[in-house]
């Protein structure tokens, strides 16, 4: 019976501990799974942590938000992003369009342009339309970068005196005639220049002339630069324009208002590249 008693308390026992080892073996495995979500949520938390929204967004609220681009965009974009675009430099110059209306659409010689443009005008005794954008070329203010542009669009033409032509119809420097024809040009405050974009060397007429060609000018980073349009009189050579040899206005492909006509004149500036003068 001892014996009996015995087996039978040995038999509890082993089922005893055999059951305790069960429930460790469990537990080791239900932490080992629970490990692996904590451990991935982690990893999560810090690979978001790293990314840019928080720290730029820390950085911002310390330099001042908003405005601490516009202050140093080259060298703060150089720093945090491995370089800013140098064409961004150009900012507003990228795209830019000189544009002058014809206030009565359906005229092919002459027009008066559209009144419209008076408004934000300078007021100048000179000329009867005086417009000027201005802005300031980013970058590094101890360079001088090589600014490549493309100009294309519809004109009429103006003549000059002096100064030097590139491209046909790009003018550096020189005195321009004393007539009413238009004037578009690009004002460099350093290297002090100004360089008109409608010449043409068939001198003034009634008549306008698609243009579509690329020059590089000298910039100085942080310098201003001023967009001007010029008319002497109240009235502009229309599209075609009288003399010009055509009928049909005159469409300039690729930019706007592509595939349609511009009834009256207009030039778009493209920024191709901006690189240090070395």
């Amino acid at each position: 019976m001892r014996s009996l008693r015995s087996s039978v308390a040995l038999l509890l026992l082993v089922a005893c501990g055999s059951s305790s080892n069960d429930d460790g073996s469990d537990g080791a495995t239900g932490s080992s799974s629970s490990t692996d979500p904590i451990t991935a949520s982690t990893t999560m938390t810090s690979t978001s942590a790293t990314t840019s929204p928080m720290s730029s967004s820390e950085s911002s609220s310390s330099e001042g938000g908003s405005t601490a681009p516009a202050e140093g965009s080259s060298s703060e974009g150089s720093s945090s992003s491995g370089g800013e675009d140098p064409i961004d430099f150009a900012g507003e110059m990228n795209g830019y369009r000189w544009e002058l209306p014809c206030a009565d659409p359906s005229l092919r010689d002459t027009c008066a342009w559209d009144p419209a443009l008076l408004e934000g005008a300078i007021d100048d005794p000179m000329y009867t339309l005086h417009r000027e954008d201005a802005i300031v070329f980013g970058g590094d203010p101890s360079v001088v970068y090589d600014v490549e542009i493309r100009i294309r669009g519809l004109s009429e033409p103006k003549d000059f005196s002096g100064g030097e032509v590139q491209a046909d119809h790009f003018q550096i420097g020189g005195t321009p005639g004393t007539n009413d024809y238009n004037i578009y040009s690009i004002t460099v405050g350093e290297p002090a220049q100004v360089y008109t974009v409608n010449r043409n060397a068939m001198g003034t007429g009634h008549y306008t002339f698609v243009m579509d060609y690329t020059v590089t000018i000298p910039i100085h980073g942080g310098t201003m630069v001023t967009m001007t349009m010029i008319d002497p009189n109240d009235q502009a050579i229309a599209n075609p324009g009288g003399s010009s040899g055509s009928v049909d206005p005159f469409v300039v492909p690729e930019i706007p208002p592509f595939p349609d006509a511009f009834f009256g004149q207009f030039i778009q500036m493209d920024v191709l590249s901006v690189a240090p003068q070395t």
